[in-house]
């Protein structure tokens, strides 16, 4: 049962994890689309900011898929 408690717990932290890096990628994916907007070249730090949260998030996700199909084999 603690086990169980502790993979809930987990995928709840990463859940909120997820969010804020989807924020945050979100204001860096803003620039980028104003800099499309505009016609201007995408500066190379946002574009890094955008492709590093985005690599973050699909890493938390594979976890949090893990996790869902570990907490079903508990049942």
């Amino acid at each position: 049962m603690e086990l169980r408690k502790n993979v809930e717990k987990e995928m709840q932290l990463l859940e909120s994890e997820i969010r804020e890096l989807e924020v945050k990628r979100t204001r860096s994916m803003s620039a980028l689309m104003e800099c499309l907007i505009s016609k201007r070249a995408p500066d190379e730090i946002e574009m890094q900011y955008f492709r590093r949260y985005t690599e973050e998030i699909d890493g938390k996700r594979d976890k949090l898929i893990a996790l869902t199909e570990q907490l079903k084999s508990m049942t």
